[in-house]
């Protein structure tokens, strides 16, 4: 594959940097392919190139997948609203818009409900210009779309008539074709009621990740592409450098994982340096270019200098697939933030808006996290150290402090931001020469290191009124309801007189608001939390309690009571509620007697005089809700401080950390009833509208002047004229600010309006309708004309707090109110001057103005740094996810500038080429022209005009002048409108791609011919191991065999052999072979051995010598080091060596004349050693110093020599951005003709999907029948094994029962038995003895008659009888008494030994049937059914065994009770 390699870059050499031929790799690591690339589709000069093969003829070749068809099959495309037409026409048909809106060609058409609905064209147009229409509604339409109340359910049934005056340029929006099918196939009618209705039968798409894609770029295609995202729950889609968020509602799981961040991580920032280099590069080779007609040194009037050479344009040219893979989001918007702040070295700011509950608290937390953390996924992970990580903690837990304290529940947004926040994270950015790199690619420690720092935050427009009133089915702020959740010893600390037992109904603030419980940090369980950050940032101890306290305070205040009194004819506020004043006192600090003169009377001075004014109850109330409103202010104020004050760098200046900042405020905001807030939050979002439109049209509109082309009416985006009505000399805050400094009856709203009217009368701006009332006046702003209510105007903007409550709260015992009060006193001291410079320093303190001058500030920072937008989309009201509200999305994106985008880009030219780009890249197109393309005329502005007529032909712009031609020539540059220059490099792109082809069939080819030809050897070595891995083991074998038969044959002659041949022979072979056998064995050993044994010896040898040299390596350079150092050390020990010669021989001197001070000498020693040591620190300050001084100033010397080109190269490059998404909209439109030329398949496809469903379906059905039975089927199982255990339990204990039962009639029948033998042992001793006495009488007898006998021979042979007779006996006695005894035994030895043996069988048996059982219950739990029947069969045979053992034991009982003689022998024997 090297040689593949080598010959693509040889290629690319040959071709160019942006060969076509040139395969760019990307990152395609997560989900679809995206740009319409397929899978396994490979870039190809922006076209996508199977490498799958095709074959034909059988031949294999290679075939573009999106390679751009001939023009006469161009299918039609262009809506109202998009941008140019050419290449997506035919000839014959682009100059009419008749043939644009053929009868079937899917439109948008507007409608009041939804705003846009998908429809298709029935009819030509007629003689009124009108146009009739079928609607066309997808078929999961209800399943997406809010469905607008009381509209007939029948509404789409009827066909529509439009007219076409009524759309740009006389055409109706056309749908993208990605977004449906819309061919006869993919049609299907729905009834309803009778009726009929012809809806898509196709799914919408996911849509595209970059609106810019799409090929019909209008608000209805944004519409659609963000609802068919949004149903697909694909949150993020961008709008060209706008990131448009809307809000799923729902949690997506992975969406925000560590893996993704890692992800967007290492694919935007730390593998994103090479593509900085090579910028910087192409950015150092325009240098060299040629002066241009612009100026003599080569720049044009507005110090952008072009590119000189076709060469360098041709590099800047070549598009590059930055985003390709990478889906849309946040995390998208955060990496580049961070990789243009440490790359490029500019400040980042990221603007994230919308309306409540579009997610906008949510987002700034999910890119703040990414940032603050973004370090910690760097390749090879370095640490920020223990200062870094407790400033991520602190920045990160200041987000659920901030939502504690403004937040609160709308009825939009359960968790709405009612403050905006201006964020600004500070890096520290490690400096790095970029000439320096490497141009290896690695990790990411070639990208510099920024490490969060610190942070700061700016808060506006906090909604005070929030505090004393909510509307209905609203809450106040978070830690209100917080404070009342927390545990009563909690409580008891702050305030235990007011808090302990208290709910919301107990205080007048809160018992009107939404008493529901909210999850989230509304959630009262929240409350540890909130005290947790709070301790984070040092609010804790007396100052925790202070704070809390001050929250006291404000409910306490809302709990005063006041009622009308009359004394003199005038009416009087008199306190009523005299427990709540002394609750008030007490946690107030300050005495109820002031504090009641406070709030129901005025003091006024006059000429010296000193005048008493008596409020009215409601005058008093209003006292208590600005004092109320005011403490608040001020404790959220209080934690900004302590936020800042932990979080900002310390010892250093701002100035020295990079910043990303972020800005979460309002979106624009339209009500039925407009007050001043809503003006505030619209004024603001006008500045950032111009700041938007600034960054894209004024930055070239200098430039389109100088080359003389024509530039379009700005005023179609540019708002400078609200923005002149708003803050002008005569505008809105002046009128404003005047009739606020007035005193008295004349300073009213209504005067306020009438001058503001009379003096802006001729504003365009301005909505002039007499309907309106005295105090209603109206503005058109950038997103919609907005009518305001301004009543109480000017009462808000002074938003003064009387000077007798501003004094008693100066006397609190509370340093959080009293000093917030205090300053505020300082600051409002009237000014000595008088006249204008008295007027302008009052109107400092007035809301509007304080506001304007903040904003100001806030737009010169966001003006210095890169700024990038993510524009937050509430979907729908409910906060369902997967649905879309049409008019409110619409809303939203006319409010969030995405549709002033839209005219941007149609309006502008995105491409510009010099004209010797333009020949050099695009003359050899010449040939197709034919003969009347002439290109001799020697001009190169003519020939490169009427090369790009040709080759444009046919083609027009949409704009809001109607249709223009798709590019103007300026002076020094050709000027293209979107979508022109992709259909000329469409053109271009097919002449390189055919010998693209070929170069990489060729390379294909070689590079699959390789590894065929390895493969092959490889199969072959394969193939002869295995045969000769099986013939040796059928050698193997067969040598077994012969050896075993072998020493068969043996042992047989050697049996022989030792039957004749005496031992001591064998027993000394056996010996002699033995020692010979264990030798040989040794000396195998030993050689198998020796090999590793020698290759690990050289190995070590190896690794020593290599460990030897590092360290000697080390060493030296150790002692290099060491030496210069001791060599500057002895120089300056030498120098001070003299010095204290030089001053001893000076004190010797003078030491005849004066005496030495040792004091003196002491000290000068000691500044000796201290100016040695300093000597050293400075001479290392001193190298550091020069080294930084050298990269200074080649960084200076860089940044002179660069700063002409940066701009133009950063235009560069977004133009190939937006030029190259264009070509991709032609590539995805070429990609859908090839699908509209096989609509026959596809009828036939879906046909067969239709098949496949019902048969699905049957499929399913039977499935769930047959898993349902087998359900019933295992719980019939599993209740039989429970009946079946229950009885087997049943059965054991009745084997039990019964063999106890007869193991005790056993032992009774066994003493019994033995009862019977003892008697028929005595009756047998009795028997005997009786013999024995008879024996002895007789023989008494006969000796009586021995006497007489006659013979003594006949005398001894009877005593010799009796004798033997009497032996005999006693014989028979002895053996009967032992037989018994021993047959005893025995029989009771086999009795317990049977019984022993039956217990420790039952007792397994039960054991193993307990563990089947827990098998038997996990198999069914996991539903494994042919493991369960086993384990039935298990059980069964288990029982059965049991029974056939207790059986047998019972036979055994039996046999030993009936024959227990055999059983004694038995045992006997054993």
């Amino acid at each position: 594959m090297s040689n593949v390699t080598s010959l693509t870059s040889m290629m690319a050499d040959w071709m160019g940097d942006d060969a076509p031929g040139t395969m760019k790799s990307n990152n395609y690591t997560e989900g679809r392919e995206e740009g319409g690339l397929g899978r396994g589709g490979r870039v190809v000069d922006g076209s996508a190139v199977s490498s799958s093969p095709i074959r034909s003829g059988g031949r294999r070749r290679l075939v573009p997948l999106a390679a751009p068809p001939p023009r006469d099959k161009w299918e039609r495309g262009g809506g109202g609203d998009s941008g140019v037409r050419g290449g997506r026409e035919s000839s014959s048909s682009s100059s009419s818009s008749s043939s644009r809106m053929a009868i079937g060609t899917p439109v948008y058409i507007r409608d009041a409900h939804y705003s846009w609905i998908p429809a298709t064209v029935e009819s030509q147009e007629d003689d009124r210009g009108r146009v009739k229409v079928a609607i066309r509604l997808p078929r999961d339409w209800d399943d997406y779309t809010v469905e607008v109340k009381g509209r007939g359910g029948d509404w789409y049934r009827t066909d529509r008539l439009v007219r076409l005056s009524d759309y740009a340029n006389r055409e109706l929006p056309l749908q993208n074709v990605d977004d449906f099918d819309v061919d006869d196939g993919a049609l299907r009618r729905r009834s309803s009621g009778g009726a009929s209705v012809i809806v898509l039968a196709t799914t919408p798409s996911t849509g595209k990740n970059d609106m810019a894609d799409l090929m019909h770029l209008h608000e209805a295609s944004i519409l659609y592409n963000l609802k068919a995202r949004h149903a697909c729950s694909l949150p993020y889609t961008r709008v060209g450098d706008i990131l448009v968020a809307v809000n799923p509602f729902t949690w997506i799981e992975g969406l925000y994982s560590e893996e993704r961040q890692d992800f967007y991580a290492r694919n935007l920032i730390w593998q994103a340096r090479q593509h900085h280099r090579r910028r910087r590069r192409r950015h150092r080779e325009g240098e060299q270019s040629s002066p241009s007609p612009g100026g003599g040194d080569g720049t044009l009037a507005d110090g952008i200098r072009p590119l000189a050479t076709a060469a360098s344009e041709r590099r800047a040219v070549g598009y590059e697939h930055e985003k390709l893979g990478i889906h849309p989001h946040v995390y998208e918007t955060s990496s580049l933030a961070y990789l243009g702040l440490a790359v490029e070295g500019i400040d980042q700011t990221i603007l994230v808006t919308g309306e409540s509950g579009a997610g906008k608290t949510e987002t700034i937390k999910i890119v703040m996290n990414h940032l603050a953390t973004v370090e910690r996924s760097r390749p090879g992970g370095t640490s920020n150290g223990d200062r870094g990580s407790d400033i991520v903690t602190k920045v990160l837990r200041a987000n659920p402090l901030f939502e504690a304290f403004g937040n609160a529940k709308t009825l939009r947004n359960d968790n709405s931001s009612r403050f905006g926040k201006f964020t600004q994270l500070q890096f520290e950015v490690e400096a790095v020469d970029d000439d320096n790199d490497s141009d290896a690619e690695g990790d990411g420690g070639i990208v510099p290191s920024c490490r969060l720092s610190g942070s700061r935050c700016t808060t506006y427009l906090l909604e005070k009124s929030r505090v004393v009133g909510a509307s209905e089915g609203e809450r106040t702020f978070h830690i209100f309801y917080q404070l009342l959740g927390a545990p009563d010893n909690d409580k008891r600390e702050i305030w235990e007189e007011g808090l302990v037992g208290s709910r919301t109904s107990d205080f007048a603030y809160l018992s009107n608001t939404s008493p529901d419980c909210i999850d989230g940090p509304a959630n009262a369980d929240n409350w540890p939390y909130t005290v947790a950050a709070l301790s984070v940032f040092g609010i804790n101890g007396d100052t925790f309690l202070n704070v809390m306290r001050c929250l006291c305070v404000i409910l306490q205040l809302g709990n005063m009571q006041f009622d009308a009194e009359m004394q003199d004819g005038t009416e009087r506020s008199v306190t009523s509620s005299l427990d709540e004043l002394e609750k008030l006192s007490s946690i107030m600090g300050v005495s109820n007697t002031e504090i009641e003169t406070a709030l129901t009377k005025r003091f006024m001075n006059t000429r010296g005089e000193e005048f008493t004014i008596f409020l009215k109850p409601n005058e008093a109330r209003d006292g208590c809700d600005a004092l109320a409103k005011e403490i608040y202010a001020r404790v959220f104020d209080l934690l900004v401080t302590k936020c800042n004050e932990s979080t900002e760098p310390r010892g250093s200046r701002a100035n020295d950390y990079g910043t990303i900042s972020l800005l979460d405020i309002f979106g624009f905001e339209s009500f039925n009833v407009n007050r001043f807030e809503q003006l505030c939050i619209n004024y603001a979002n006008e500045r950032l509208q111009q700041k938007y439109v600034m960054d894209n049209f004024r930055a070239i509109q200098h430039e389109y002047t100088e080359e003389g082309v024509n530039i379009f009416d700005f005023s179609l985006v540019d708002n400078t004229d609200v923005i002149e009505l708003l803050e002008g000399k005569l505008g809105l805050i002046t009128q404003l600010n005047e009739e606020s400094m007035k005193k008295g009856l004349h300073s009213t709203d209504e005067n306020f309006v009438y001058k503001f009217k009379l003096v802006n009368f001729n504003s365009s701006r301005m909505i002039q309708d007499h309907l309106h009332r005295p105090y209603e006046f109206g503005i058109r702003h950038y997103a919609a004309p907005i009518k305001y209510d301004a009543r109480r105007f000017i009462e808000r903007n002074l938003d003064k707090i009387p000077v007798d409550l501003l004094n008693c709260a100066c006397r609190s015992t509370n340093p959080i109110i009293r000093e917030g009060f205090l300053r505020m006193s300082s600051a409002l001291v009237a000014p000595n001057s008088k006249g204008p410079s008295m007027r302008s320093e009052a109107s400092k303190h007035f809301v509007f103005t304080k506001f304007k001058h903040q904003l100001t500030s806030l737009m010169t920072v966001i003006e210095k740094s890169r700024t990038r937008y993510i524009r937050c989309v509430k979907p729908n009201k409910e906060m369902t996810p997967k649905i879309m509200d049409h008019s409110q999305t619409v809303s939203q994106l006319e409010s969030a500038g995405l549709i002033t985008a839209v005219v941007i880009s149609r309006e502008s030219f995105p491409n510009r080429l010099s004209y010797e780009l333009i020949m050099e890249r695009f003359r050899f197109l010449q040939y197709k022209l034919g003969p009347s393309c002439h290109l001799d005329s020697g001009d190169i502005k003519a020939d490169a005009e009427i090369l790009l007529s040709h080759l444009l032909a046919g083609m027009t712009a949409d704009t809001h002048q109607g249709k223009v031609k798709p590019f103007s020539c300026g002076k020094t540059k050709v000027y293209f409108r979107a979508g022109a220059l992709e259909s000329i490099e469409t053109k271009r792109q097919n002449y390189y791609a055919e010998g693209a082809i070929i170069l990489q069939a060729w390379f294909r080819s070689l590079a699959v011919r390789q590894p065929f030809l390895k493969l092959t050897h490889g199969v072959i070595l394969l193939q002869s191991g295995v045969r000769c891995y099986l013939a040796r083991k059928s050698f193997v074998k067969r040598l077994r065999y012969v050896v075993t038969l072998q020493c068969f044959s043996r042992k047989c002659y050697a049996r022989k052999e030792l039957a004749s041949t005496p031992f001591s022979l064998y027993a000394s072979l056996i010996s002699i072979m033995s020692y010979s056998l264990y030798v040989s064995i040794k000396h195998l050993l030993r050689w198998r051995g020796s090999k590793p044994r020698k290759k690990f010896k050289t190995i070590r040898k190896a690794a020593i010598r290599i460990q030897s040299l590092y360290r000697m390596i080390t060493a030296k350079k150790t002692l290099v080091k060491k030496k210069m150092e001791r060599n500057e050390h002895i120089a300056i020990e030498n120098r001070m060596s003299v010095i204290q010669q030089t001053f001893d021989c000076a004190g010797s001197v003078q030491g005849s004349v004066f005496s030495v001070d040792e004091g003196l000498l002491d000290e000068v020693e000691t500044m000796f050693e201290f100016l040695r040591k300093e000597i050293l620190l400075l001479r290392k300050k001193n190298s550091k110093l020069k080294k930084d001084l050298a990269d200074a100033e080649s960084d200076k010397r860089e940044m002179f020599k660069h700063s002409s080109n940066l701009d133009h190269s950063f235009a560069v490059a977004k133009i190939r951005n937006e030029q190259m998404t264009k070509t991709n909209a032609a590539l995805l439109e070429d990609n859908n003709k090839r699908r509209k030329e096989v609509s026959k398949l596809k009828d036939e496809l879906k046909t067969q999907q239709h098949a496949h469903e019902v048969l699905l379906e049957e499929m399913r059905s039977r499935f769930e029948a047959a898993l349902k039975k087998r359900e019933t089927e295992i719980a019939a199982m599993a209740q039989h094994l429970q009946t079946s255990a229950v009885v087997h339990k049943r059965e054991v204990d009745k084997v039990r029962h019964e063999a106890n039962r007869k193991q005790e009639e056993h032992f009774i029948q066994i003493s019994r038995l033995r009862d019977e033998i003892m008697n028929t042992q005595n009756s047998h001793q009795d028997y005997l003895s009786k013999l024995m006495d008879v024996l002895e009488t007789t023989q008494e007898s006969r000796g009586s008659r021995s006497a007489f006998a006659s013979s003594d021979t006949i005398l001894r042979k009877k005593d010799d009888e009796i004798a033997e007779l009497r032996a005999e006996v006693a014989r028979l006695c002895v053996k009967s008494t032992r037989g018994s005894g021993v047959l005893n035994k025995e029989a009771m030895k086999s009795m317990k030994y049977i019984i022993k043996k039956n217990r420790e069988d039952r007792k397994s048996r039960v054991q193993y049937l307990g563990v089947l059982t827990d098998q038997l219950e996990a198999s069914l739990a996991s539903g494994d059914l042919l493991q369960v029947g086993h384990l039935l069969g298990s059980m069964k045979e288990t029982v059965k065994k049991g029974e056939k053992l207790n059986s047998k034991m019972d036979r055994e009982m039996v046999n030993m009770l009936d024959n227990p003689a055999s059983y004694g022998q038995s045992g006997a024997a054993g």
